[in-house]
Order: structure tokens, then C-alpha cells, then sequence
């Protein structure tokens, strides 16, 4: 009886793993893979869960934001430093904000230029996945 249960443990562990993460984790993995393709210098990757009715600062839309992240690799490496990102999901819409530090340069031990800045994002549900439907950002702090 005791190696049947030892067995079944790894088996439900197993299990548990696989079940899916709740709208909260959802929407801050779909932020995590955006934040690793900003750091990884891929554009395209980086609004690839941009809504086709996304809208960001100056009324930028999805195709001007893939154009401005592209001009910015170009020109430099960017890092992104979450000090704090915040939640809230009610039903299929989902509002989060988050604390980061944005540094840019060329790859050096220390950062050329850093700016601590506070975003405000809307998620969408849209089928199985979070869509980023609109950015606002503060003034740097």
C-alpha cells in the first residue's frame, strides 16, 4: 500500500502542474513574455499579443509601436526591472500596473540611462489568450 501511494504522489504532483494558472497569472505571464522580447531586442515578439485595437501613448497603434520598438533596438539595448505589478482581473478585462526601471545603453556593466517609470496596461481575453488592449505610461520618477 505504501508504494502504490508513493507512486500515485509524483503522478498528482504531476497533475497540479498542469492545471491552468488563474486570469491573474495568465495575464502577468502574458506581460513576462512581452517584457523578455523587449530585453531580447525582438520587436515583433513584443507586440505579438499587442490587440489589433490596441492603442498606447499618442495614440499609438499596434503597427507604430512594432515600427518605434524596432527604431529603439536598432539603436540600443533596452533592460526592464519590475519592481512591483499589480492585478486585477473582473471577468474577461484585466487592469494592471506596474512599477519598472527601464535602462538603456549598450550592453556596459552600468546603464547608460535608466528612468524609473509606472505603467498602466488593459488586457482583453480574446479566445485562450490575454490581448494588451492600451498603455499609459506616467512621467519618469
Amino acid at each position: 500500500m505504501r508504494r502504490s501511494a508513493a507512486l500515485a504522489l509524483p503522478a498528482l504532483v504531476a497533475l497540479a502542474a498542469c492545471r491552468p494558472a488563474g486570469p491573474e497569472a495568465q495575464v502577468r505571464a502574458a506581460f513576462e513574455t512581452c517584457r523578455k522580447a523587449v530585453e531580447a531586442g525582438d520587436a515583433a515578439g513584443a507586440t505579438e499579443l499587442l490587440d489589433p485595437a490596441f492603442r498606447g501613448p499618442e495614440d499609438m497603434d499596434r503597427g507604430a509601436a512594432r515600427l518605434f520598438l524596432m527604431g529603439v533596438f536598432r539603436r540600443e539595448k533596452v533592460g526592464v526591472t519590475v519592481l512591483r505589478n499589480d492585478v486585477a482581473v473582473r471577468g474577461g478585462e484585466a487592469r494592471q500596473e506596474v512599477e519598472l526601471v527601464l535602462t538603456g545603453g549598450s550592453g556596459g556593466l552600468l546603464p547608460r540611462d535608466a528612468s524609473r517609470r509606472i505603467f498602466q496596461l488593459r488586457w482583453r481575453k480574446s479566445g485562450g489568450d490575454w490581448r494588451l488592449v492600451s498603455l499609459e505610461g506616467d512621467a519618469s520618477t
